[in-house]
């Protein structure tokens, strides 16, 4: 604005209310003399001489010439088009490099909504201006504008981490290592008319894949309890659990959500603790950290659901369709039906739940003691005979990678990020800044610490 005062009379100055459009256009004027004499001062000489450019020149090609404002325009090949305007007839001259380069752009850029690709930004440029390297200077707007960063980044991606130990030490039986989730809700009659909603606790085994569901009668702490000390009883005390964040257990519907203020994660591993189980909690936010037990929730969920959701039923009928749905996944195979009739059958779940779920153990004999000492016996060497055939056939199965084939730089501490929210339009995710990173035994970083405005978050880097 002082270049602009001194211009004026001084009874034209005046620092209070909107810029006119001559003072814009006054303004523009300055900025773009300004730009001009410091990039193209040499051939702003020449031209004043009468002298041609040198041909070493830059805007040589373009055939510059000097208007009646001393503006630096190209004297281009379309000078006898009277239906153009002359701005793009004779384009002002703008170098690459220049802010004032930059500052024109910009505006042409944000006045289409931050929405209008490269080749219409240099569409509506070259109305008025002949940028040199004006594609080059188009792209490198593009790429520093905040606001298209956000529109267009793309979440943090980090290697396939290798499997956790939860999921690949062979055990004694299954069910010593678990994975819990939640789904549903189911509806039930109660009476003539009322309907009340019931959840299905899924349990996974990490080792084995083998589930076993309970019938969840509310989504408070106490239910959740009783659901978990139902499958100790039936399967045994499992050594070591892996859920959803404690207070997070997260489900694709809205009832599901009440989890997080509902269970007290201090409360369920105190209850456990005379069982010496051992609690891990996955990231919030993070359902591929629980891939094996997401898996088994889909499952069940698509064969309850295909034979319930239109049924109209009663809690009896409902723990009966579990069940069964609960046996029915067990039983699947986990390693490759084969074709040859010389190979052994796959193993399933069910295999080792059952003793082994194809064959029967038939055990000759009249001495009740030594048939029971054989029948143990027997029972001992399908458990070994289980874990042997799981430790050659079904580990190797987990080795490759799907996707997340390569490692990529890690996210840092000081990292300004933006958090994804699903429920939330694109343009109004938060931003936040890393203060920690939790590396995992490779290294790597796949989950950290973001510090929003007034709280702070632990989320996988993908989100």
């Amino acid at each position: 604005m002082r270049f602009l005062h001194n211009a004026r009379a001084p009874h034209e100055r005046r620092e209070l209310g909107e810029l006119t459009v001559d003072e814009l256009s006054e303004s523009e004027l300055m900025l773009v003399k300004s730009a001009q004499e410091s990039e193209f001062r040499d051939e702003i000489k020449a031209i004043k001489k009468g002298q041609p450019v040198s041909s070493q020149s830059k805007i040589a090609v373009l055939h510059p010439q000097l208007d009646d404002s001393g503006l630096l325009r190209a004297r281009s090949r379309l000078q006898y088009a009277d239906v153009l305007p002359s701005d793009t007839i004779s384009p002002i001259i703008l170098p690459r490099t220049h802010p004032t380069t930059k500052l024109v752009i910009t505006r042409i850029h944000g006045n289409g909504h931050h929405a209008l690709g490269n080749n219409q930004v240099l569409n509506e440029l070259v109305k008025r201006f002949w940028v040199v390297g004006a594609r080059e200077a188009v792209k490198e707007v593009d790429r520093q504008c905040p606001e298209c960063q956000r529109r267009k980044a793309k979440p943090a991606k980090q290697l396939m981490a290798p499997q956790p130990t939860l999921r690949i030490e062979p055990g004694t039986r299954a069910f010593e290592r678990v994975g819990i989730d939640f789904a549903g809700p189911m509806y039930t009659k109660q009476g003539r008319r009322a309907q009340a909603k019931r959840w299905l606790c899924i349990f996974t085994c990490l080792a084995t894949r083998a589930i076993h569901i309970e019938v969840a009668y509310g989504l408070d702490t106490g239910s959740f309890l009783n659901c978990f000390f139902r499958m100790v009883e039936r399967r045994g005390a499992p050594h070591e659990v892996l859920t959803d964040n404690g207070t997070n257990f997260v489900g694709a519907l809205t009832e599901l959500r009440e989890l997080r203020s509902e269970l007290d994660e201090k409360k369920i591993i105190k209850a456990t603790n005379g069982q010496r189980i051992q609690w891990h909690f996955n990231p919030p936010a993070a359902p591929h950290f629980g891939g094996p037990f997401e898996v088994m929730v889909k499952a069940a969920k698509r064969a309850l659901y295909a034979i319930l959701k239109s049924g109209d039923i009663t809690d009896e009928e409902l723990v009966t369709a579990t069940i069964g749905a609960e046996h029915l996944i067990s039983s699947r195979p986990l390693t490759t039906v084969s074709s040859d009739a010389r190979d052994c059958t796959p193993i399933s779940p069910s295999d080792l739940l059952l003793g082994d779920a194809s064959h029967s153990i038939d055990v000759p004999g009249n001495d009740p003691a030594a048939s029971l000492r054989r029948r143990w016996r027997r029972v001992q060497e399908l458990v070994r005979h289980f874990w042997a055939r799981w430790m050659q056939e079904w580990l190797p199965m987990l080795s490759g990678r799907a996707k997340w084939k390569k490692p990529y730089n890690n996210v840092q501490v000081g990292d300004v990020v933006i958090l994804l929210a699903k429920d939330t339009p694109r343009g109004q995710w938060q931003l936040g800044r890393v203060v920690d990173v939790h590396p995992g035994r490779d290294g790597l970083v796949r989950d950290v610490d973001v510090k929003m405005k007034n709280t702070t978050l632990r989320r996988p880097t993908s989100r």
